[in-house]
């Protein structure tokens, strides 16, 4: 038996809520694949890019004590 075959013999086993679990899984690896930089990228060029960020505006301070309080 393939690993595809394999897989969708799992899932169908699975109940509904666990294969939309697997579901989530199976796409965050397809993008995270999407998402690595191609070989032979220096780290240093893909630094910068957030300067501009709404997100990352302000002090560094000031973003972790918002970042502490949305997780408490």
């Amino acid at each position: 038996m393939t690993i595809t075959e394999r897989l969708r013999t799992l899932s169908g086993e699975l109940p509904p809520e666990a294969q939309s679990e697997l579901l989530d899984f199976a796409e965050f690896l397809l993008q995270k694949k999407a998402l690595r930089p191609a070989a032979g990228i220096r780290l240093r060029e893909l630094q910068g890019g957030l300067e501009n960020s709404a997100t990352f505006a302000g002090s560094p301070m000031a973003i972790q004590e918002q970042l502490r309080r949305e997780w408490d």
